[in-house]
């Protein structure tokens, strides 16, 4: 069998997959939560992200590698009963849904296992599963075409990647799961039944193996992953973060150069209160000293020559680099007017993102006061993150920062966009 499972690497080019990982600028399979191989991240319309996956992306009830269990596993959470089941075998073919299917995997193999053990101080070779059924239908559950592919997704999955599972746990199972459950056991090994756990709206279980710190607030955990458009498991199907279209990252507003040596960049806007009229800024803001020291004071380094004042809340950055080893933002408020960094507001701390993978997509809740808005930029430290330092020569080559920002309605109204639907 060993030599079967060797023969199908060779023959599917398993080891040239592009999988995400430190020393890569490849983007990650799905969204990603609390790990430090990677930063944190959703699924966007990179160059190395086809639109294949991103149609499938958006019939899949959405999936995430949220933080680990009590012992250091891994823990991946499917809300597979948001899927768009209908959809699936439209948008995808059993093979194109299998490759998907073993990207993830090998991401969790070359990628967060090793991770895990290096924090467990021992060898950490699985993980551990959540499937959330909340929003299923028996329409759903008894669609033929969706269900073969499954089954043959989950042949393929015991067969080449037995043993990566720990425990399963089905949570949310409605009724009318009980009669399509006995048709799906009856396709799986009996080990792999064993680890199968079938829970209802009782999530007690789930805490004994998942701290609630690591587990969603929408299982019965504490964690809600606000800094991360979508939370914790961001979710086409649910409309819980803004599903921009690839031409939404491609002509960003802003093109500004970053460096070792000039590591940092800043933009800043006005935000209005709510239903107020817009306030243009009388001028750019060249030569500010903002709440970290930043002096900019040069084309490169400043404030843009026609700020856009913010009429809302919520406000979204995408931006997107060239290279490096990940930038570090964050972001300030302060009431218009005030002379005081004591009156300053920290709307979202300093957090690693890795935009040379893919564009970053970044939502922030302004105060509903009219004042000023800072977004900064910088440089990720050699001591941030762990992507391999760059060589000397490499270092000199400055990195490209593209970026804009937005309020909620500019962005959902130029990409005829619905409405977001947050829990």
């Amino acid at each position: 069998m060993i030599n079967a499972w060797y023969e199908w690497r060779k023959q599917a080019n398993v080891d040239d997959l592009a999988v995400a990982q430190p020393d890569n600028e490849n983007p990650v399979p799905c969204a990603v939560r609390g790990y430090s191989a990677v930063a944190d991240a959703n699924v966007t319309a990179g160059i190395g992200v086809d639109d294949a996956q991103l149609r499938l992306t958006r019939t899949l009830g959405g999936g995430c590698w949220h933080k680990r269990d009590r012992d250091g596993r891994p823990v991946y959470i499917e809300r597979a009963g948001r899927h768009i089941i209908k959809d699936i075998p439209k948008t995808s073919s059993t093979s194109g849904l299998i490759e998907f299917h073993v990207l993830l995997q090998e991401f969790l193999t070359r990628t967060l296992l090793p991770e895990c053990s290096q924090l467990a101080e021992e060898t950490v070779w699985q993980q551990v599963v959540v499937i959330d059924l909340a929003g299923v239908s028996l329409v759903a559950l008894s669609h033929i075409p969706a269900l073969n592919m499954l089954r043959e997704m989950l042949a393929r999955d015991q067969m080449l990647y037995p043993e990566r599972m720990y425990r399963t746990y089905v949570v949310n199972a409605p009724p009318v799961f009980i009669t399509a459950w006995k048709m799906i056991r009856s396709w799986l090994d009996p080990r792999v039944i064993s680890k199968i756990q079938i829970l209802g709206k009782d999530h007690a279980e789930l805490l004994d193996q998942i701290p609630a710190h690591n587990l969603p607030s929408f299982l019965g955990g504490s964690c809600k992953c606000s800094h991360m458009p979508g939370g914790c498991v961001p979710s086409v199907p649910l409309g819980n973060y803004p599903d921009l279209p690839r031409s939404a990252y491609a002509h960003l507003r802003h093109q500004v150069q970053i460096s070792y040596t000039e590591p940092r960049h800043s933009f800043v806007c006005e935000t209005m209160p709510v239903g107020n009229g817009p306030t243009p800024m009388s001028s750019p803001l060249m030569g500010y000293a903002g709440w970290l020291g930043i002096k900019r004071d040069s084309p490169r380094n400043s404030a843009p020559t026609s700020p856009t004042p913010m009429r809302t809340q919520h406000v979204f950055v995408r931006f997107s680099t060239d290279r490096g080893r990940g930038v570090v933002v964050e972001v300030l408020w302060q009431p218009l007017g005030s002379d005081s960094l004591d009156d300053g507001t920290l709307v979202y701390p300093e957090a690693l993102f890795e935009p040379q993978r893919a564009p970053v997509l970044l939502e922030l809740e302004a105060p509903n006061r009219a004042g000023q808005l800072v977004v900064n930029w910088r440089v990720a430290n050699f001591d941030e993150g762990q992507a391999p330092f760059p060589r000397p020569e490499e270092a000199q080559i400055p990195i490209q920062l593209e970026y804009s920002v937005d309020t909620e309605d500019e962005l959902l109204t130029a990409f005829s966009l619905p409405p977001i639907k947050r829990s």
